[in-house]
C-alpha cells in the first residue's frame, strides 16, 4: 500500500486529492516505535500531531504519582490520529501514550502543521473538520463511559447479600450502556468448591452456549465475544462473557475494551470489599448468638 493510500485511510484526509495528500505527505516525519515504547508522557511539552499507520497505541493517564498504575482511556489503531489537542493549543500532554505493539506513525510539528494550513487554506478547514468530528465521537464515548459510571457508583453504596448479588445488579445496571444487541453471562467465583457459578445471565438473540474461557486475562476472544476476568492478586473472583449478534470493528472494539476494563475494576475491588462485609456480619451474629446461650 502506498503513503499516500495509507493517509487517505485517515479520517481527517478523505476528502484530499492524490495530489494534496502527496504535498502534505512531505510534511510529515515517518517513524516507529517496538511494543511498549512510550511515544510521549504525561504532562511532558507538546507540539506533534501523530497518525498511526501500522499498530496500536494506548492512551492511558497515570493513576499514582509514581506513575506504576494506568487507566486506559482509548486504544487506536491504523487510520487513528492522537495529539491533536497539543498541536492545535500548544498545551502539555494531558496522558501518555505509548505503543502496545510495533507501530509505525507518521508525525507533524505544529508549526509545519499550521505551515501547511496557511498555505491551502481550503484543505485546512477540511482538516480541521475531520478533527472536530473525531473530538465528538471520542467525547460521546467518554459521556458515555461517566455516565455508567455514576450509575454503577449507587450500586457501591448499597448494601448486597453476597459478592454474586452485587455482580448480578452490576450487569443489570450496565446492559443499557451497550449499543447493539448483546447476550451477557456473568459466573461469580465460589471458593468453597473451587468453581464458577453463574450470578446472571441476559439473551437477546440465539446463540449457541459457550462456556467460559479458561483464560487468565481479559480480551476479546474473537470479533464479537469479550471475555471479562475478574481477579485480585491472582484471585479469581468473577468472570463475564459479553457476546454480541454481529462481528465488531477494530475501533468498536478498542472502545468496548476501555469500558469492559473500567467494569472489570470497578467489580474486583467492590467484589473483595463485599466479601469482608459478608464475613463480618456472620462473625458478628456468630458472636451475639454465643452471648445469648
Amino acid at each position: 500500500m502506498s503513503e499516500t493510500a495509507k493517509l487517505r485511510g485517515t479520517s481527517l484526509f478523505r476528502g484530499l486529492s492524490d495530489a494534496m495528500l502527496e504535498e502534505f505527505l512531505a510534511y510529515f516525519k515517518p517513524t516507529s516505535y517496538a511494543a511498549g515504547d512510550i511515544i510521549f508522557r504525561e504532562k511532558a511539552p507538546g507540539d506533534k500531531l501523530y497518525i498511526i499507520s501500522e499498530g496500536e497505541v494506548v492512551i492511558e493517564k497515570a493513576m499514582d504519582e509514581a506513575g506504576r498504575d494506568f487507566k486506559t482511556l482509548a486504544i487506536l489503531c491504523g487510520g487513528d490520529f492522537f495529539g491533536e489537542m497539543s498541536v492545535i493549543e500548544g498545551i502539555t500532554r494531558f496522558a501518555q501514550a505509548r505503543a502496545s505493539r510495533d507501530t509505525a506513525l507518521y508525525e507533524v510539528s505544529r508549526k509545519l502543521f499550521f505551515g501547511f494550513i496557511k498555505e491551502h487554506p481550503e484543505t485546512g478547514i477540511g482538516i480541521f473538520s475531520g478533527i472536530v468530528r473525531t473530538l465528538s465521537q471520542r467525547l460521546q464515548h467518554t459521556s458515555s463511559e461517566l455516565t455508567m459510571l455514576f450509575t454503577l457508583s449507587r450500586q457501591l453504596l448499597k448494601q448486597h447479600r453476597s459478592p454474586a448479588a452485587f455482580l448480578a445488579a452490576v450487569m443489570e445496571e450496565m446492559h443499557i450502556y451497550l449499543v447493539g444487541s448483546w447476550n451477557i453471562k456473568a459466573c461469580s467465583y465460589n471458593s468453597f468448591n473451587e468453581e464458577y457459578e453463574e450470578a446472571y445471565s441476559r439473551e437477546t438473540f440465539a446463540l449457541e452456549s459457550r462456556p467460559l474461557a479458561a483464560a487468565a486475562e481479559s480480551g476479546w476472544l474473537d470479533d464479537r465475544t469479550y471475555l471479562m476476568v475478574c481477579a485480585v492478586r491472582g484471585r479469581p473472583l468473577a468472570r463475564v462473557l459479553y457476546s454480541n449478534s454481529a462481528d465488531l470493528l477494530t475501533a468498536e472494539k478498542n472502545n468496548l475494551a476501555t469500558i469492559f476494563n473500567t467494569i472489570g475494576s470497578i467489580l474486583s475491588s467492590a467484589m473483595v470489599n463485599i466479601e469482608h462485609q459478608v464475613e463480618a456480619a456472620m462473625l458478628e451474629k456468630l458472636r451475639k448468638s454465643k452471648n445469648t446461650i
